[in-house]
């Protein structure tokens, strides 16, 4: 009997670590704000500066919020645009592959959070 109990405790910890977080319109309107500044990238003379900036609030805001389920998209997101930022010299061509990258990581991270119920 007591291993029947253990073995439930056990599941249900692990399934609860699991579970998205729940739908919040702020941290929604963060997304969009990110897939706003990235559509603003323009790669002729590209100042990556604000796509820095909404990428770090939404991943503060996420992490305060310890939304987990999203987390991990959204640290993947800030490497994209960490190195993106960090470059002093930056290329139409790599501007544009990584611009790119932060189209598809920004939709993929808006579509997971705004599908929270």
């Amino acid at each position: 009997m007591r291993a029947l109990i253990l073995s439930s405790i056990l599941f249900l910890a692990a399934c609860s670590a699991t579970l998205p977080s729940f739908y919040d319109d702020n941290e929604s309107l963060l997304a969009v704000e990110v897939r706003a500044e990235v559509a603003k990238l323009d790669c002729t003379k590209p100042d990556p500066t604000q796509i820095k900036y909404s990428v770090d609030k939404l991943n503060l805001y996420s992490e305060s919020k310890r939304s987990k389920d999203v987390g991990q998209l959204i640290s993947m997101m800030k490497q994209t645009s960490d190195g993106l930022y960090k470059k002093s010299d930056i290329s139409q061509s790599f501007c544009n592959i990584k611009k790119t990258l932060l189209e598809k990581q920004s939709a993929d991270i808006a579509n997971a959070i705004m599908r929270r119920y």
